[in-house]
């Protein structure tokens, strides 16, 4: 009798779990992006840690040479956005991401059991695979839930935040434990792997329409792209935005090495601070959404851009070891904020073009100034020192982060809707879902052009997706 009570518990536990989690398509989209998000940041948490100390110890390259790596890898972004950007936009964000995932496991293996030469051919290539995954799961976040856009974004960057915690540690353990990082790159592919089988699970992609001819093809690419770069305030946004992320990838591109061959701190430890870091940025990533869907996002770019400039600025004043920890995880911090109300604000500001060809077009120009940022710092390292480096970009981007207070507050957004040509209409939010204040359908924007009492099908649909 006892135990079929227990077993009664448990299936009632998981009932009501599966209520939770998966009660509507939103929740149900969320889900497979969660899982998919916590595989795929411990592949890039993870190898942003490793991936300097390997080049540079096990490959015996210099610090320049790593900067040159990461401009390669640019480079890569740029050829991914171009080809693999358009491909999305045409087959579906699902099957293009999980498509990448899977073969940028495969050059992880690459990477392993190749030649140390391998890695010059290798990281354009990578860095296409994995720009191509970030854009397409970014791509599918905003299209979870229209009311809680905010809620979403914050769900997806706390999954990734929160891999940012072990996956450091997990990675350079490991490597101690294993004698070196190559089989490392192993288990980051098994993620990777996984994670594109979760990412399939997405339900309820939109369909693309079916294909026209291959001029007609290359004419709606270059129609979604030249709509986005028409798009001025999103240009202006996409533009700021990098410049200050060019000035903040010092950090990222020398901090391993700065930590471990400047300041003496054994890889491990290294590991063990990144998690710490990562702790901090899980916890701003997770507070945002408490204030993602009602705050100001150009007040929250304007806070996380100029404080963690500001941590970048304390890292190149010093070589305390402490203090420039103390700097490191107040950059982590800060510079986490930004991620979530960037891609909101370019997702508003995508009016006229679709957020497909908006968040391509912003990766491809990211690419360029990645590319140049790196080649630049390639030659600083050299010229000026790992530490004047820090404080010099630190400066800019504080400077940067004024600017954006000149740019417009984006509007809030509505129901998109597409057509074959690829033309983008934004519906009003006051199309309403179940719980959002009304009946869903009721609503006067709602009600068909006819004006015969009829609801229009694009409402319909927002009703069945129901809340997040």
């Amino acid at each position: 009798m006892g135990r079929i009570t227990l077993r009664a518990a448990r299936s009632d536990a998981w009932r009501r779990m599966d209520d939770v989690l998966f009660a509507t398509e939103a929740r149900r989209r969320m889900a497979a992006l969660s899982v998919t998000a916590l595989l795929f940041s411990v592949v890039t948490s993870g190898g942003d840690v490793i991936m300097p100390l390997w080049v540079t110890r096990d490959l015996h390259c210099s610090p320049a040479q790593w900067a040159q790596l990461r401009s390669l890898r640019m480079l890569g972004v740029l050829g991914g956005v171009v080809f693999l950007g358009a491909l999305s936009d045409r087959f579906g964000q699902r099957l293009l991401g999980a498509i990448s995932m899977v073969a940028s496991a495969a050059m992880l293996v690459v990477l392993r059991m190749g030649p140390p030469h391998t890695i010059w051919v290798v990281m354009p290539i990578y860095g296409a695979l994995i720009s191509t995954t970030f854009v397409n799961l970014n791509t599918l976040t905003q299209d979870v839930s229209n009311h809680r856009q905010g809620l979403a974004n914050t769900v997806y960057r706390s999954v990734g935040a929160a891999a940012g915690i072990g996956a450091p540690i997990l990675c350079t353990t490991l490597q101690g434990a294993w004698g070196g990082y190559r089989p490392v790159f192993l288990l980051l592919a098994g993620c990777q792997v996984i994670g594109g089988g979760v990412l399939m699970l997405y339900p309820g992609e939109a369909s693309p329409p079916p294909l026209s001819g291959l001029r007609n093809e290359l004419r709606r690419l270059w129609g979604g792209y030249a709509a986005a770069f028409r798009e001025r305030e999103l240009m202006r946004l996409t533009h700021l935005s990098l410049t200050w992320t060019s000035c903040a990838g010092a950090v990222g591109a020398f901090a391993a090495i700065r930590f471990t061959r400047q300041l003496g701190q054994p890889d491990q430890q290294f590991g063990h601070l990144c998690a710490l870091a990562g702790a901090a940025g899980f916890l701003t990533t997770a507070a945002a959404g408490f204030y993602l869907d009602r705050a100001s996002l150009r007040r929250a770019h304007v806070v996380a851009c100029a404080g963690s400039s500001a941590c970048s600025i304390l890292m190149g004043m010093t070589n305390s070891l402490p203090l420039t920890a103390v700097g490191f995880i107040g950059f982590a911090l800060l510079a986490s904020m930004i991620a979530a109300p960037n891609s909101m604000w370019t997702s508003r500001a995508a009016v006229h073009c679709s957020q497909t060809s908006a968040f391509s077009v912003q990766k491809l120009l990211a690419a360029v100034y990645g590319a140049a940022s790196m080649a630049l710092l390639s030659y600083l390292e050299v010229a000026i020192g790992i530490r004047k480096i820090l404080f010099l970009s630190g400066v800019i981007g504080f400077a940067v982060a004024i600017l954006y207070l000149r740019l417009a507050e984006p509007s809030r957004p509505g129901r998109r809707v597409g057509d074959a040509a690829g033309h983008v209409a934004v519906l009003p939010t006051e199309c309403r879902e179940p719980g959002s204040g009304g009946a869903a359908g009721t609503d006067e924007h709602c009600r068909d052009s006819a004006g015969n009492g009829g609801i229009r099908s694009d409402c319909t649909r927002r009703s069945a997706e129901g809340n997040l």
